[in-house]
């Protein structure tokens, strides 16, 4: 779900389980990328499962691009 929320668009998205909580997260740079064909200010919301933390929220021009991501 994509949003404006204090006229920044905003896409939430919720997990279920933290097998798709970490597929989000490796795809977030490419999200990113989307994102600003919309909007030069956005940002993204990622929430854990239920009870599991707290929403992971991130402007999208402080997300590096998926060749300048460090190797884990």
């Amino acid at each position: 779900m994509a949003k404006g929320i204090s006229g920044i668009l905003t896409l939430i998205m919720i997990c279920h389980d933290m097998e798709s909580y970490h597929n989000i997260m490796i795809t977030i740079p490419h999200l990113a990328k989307k994102l600003q064909r919309f909007a030069n200010k956005a940002r993204i919301s990622v929430s854990y499962p239920v009870d599991k933390g707290i929403p992971w929220i991130i402007n999208i021009d402080e997300i590096l691009p998926e060749g300048d991501l460090p190797s884990t």
